[in-house]
């Protein structure tokens, strides 16, 4: 083969690899990331969705705090209106790993007003609605009749989750276990008091992505460059 043509061949590849860095399908691993964020804007249990704009609440995990050992965790709930509450919250954890060895400190409840809160950790141990199994659970329980005691919109906690070697803000980029649900899930939480009346409740999870255009043209350049290298 003549010389000209193994460098147009190889010119081909390279723009095609350029191409799809671009459109993120050889992204770096998650592994090598200092925080991520999970948005919870999708109600998955078919009942009633939160009446704020979306996403209803947020998780930012970010290793840039406390060593190698300790992930900083923020919860917020940006956008639950009225009499809206969030109660419950599960998480994921690398599953190569002993999430029973996680231990988890509060650095900011104070919007809780001193409320009890609590965390608790187990594989696959924490089921949401049926629709999913994870390994991390927040409680929030609602005091009766003390709003302000409550994980209400707008608000925010921090959270340090430690273990026992090294971890990183990847470390809990991870979908939950199948629980014969409607699927899996990165996260999610149990949102009360919803409706006019506050009666109504709704589990919220992260909206899993249809294929983006973007995706389908790199998979098809990818295609076209396999194809030829075979020919």
């Amino acid at each position: 083969m003549a010389s000209g043509a193994v460098h147009s061949k190889s010119s081909v590849i390279t723009a095609t690899l350029v191409g799809l860095m671009a459109w993120g399908l050889m992204a770096p691993s998650a592994a090598y990331a200092t925080a991520f964020t999970i948005d919870l804007d999708f109600e998955f249990s078919g009942a009633t969705a939160p009446e704020g704009a979306t996403p209803w609440a947020s998780a930012t995990f970010d290793d840039s705090f406390g060593g190698a050992n300790t992930v900083r965790l923020t919860l917020t709930t940006q956008n639950l209106v009225d009499t809206e509450f969030l109660s419950d919250w599960y998480f994921n954890f690398d599953p190569t790993l002993d999430a029973t060895l996680l231990s988890i400190s509060a650095v900011d409840v104070d919007d809780l007003n001193n409320a009890a809160w609590s965390a608790s950790t187990g594989t696959n141990l924490f089921q949401a609605d049926g629709d999913g199994k994870f390994d991390i659970a927040f409680d929030f329980p609602p005091p009766p009749g003390a709003f302000t005691k409550k994980f209400t919109g707008g608000e925010e906690l921090i959270f340090d989750l430690t273990y026992t070697s090294a971890i990183s803000a990847s470390s809990f980029d991870f979908q939950s276990e199948e629980g014969g649900g409607q699927g899996t899930y990165a996260s999610a939480a149990h949102v009360q008091g919803i409706g006019a009346l506050g009666a109504d409740s709704g589990w919220i999870g992260p909206v899993v992505p249809e294929p983006s255009t973007g995706l389908l043209l790199g998979l098809g350049l990818l295609s076209l460059v396999v194809h030829r290298r075979r020919r």
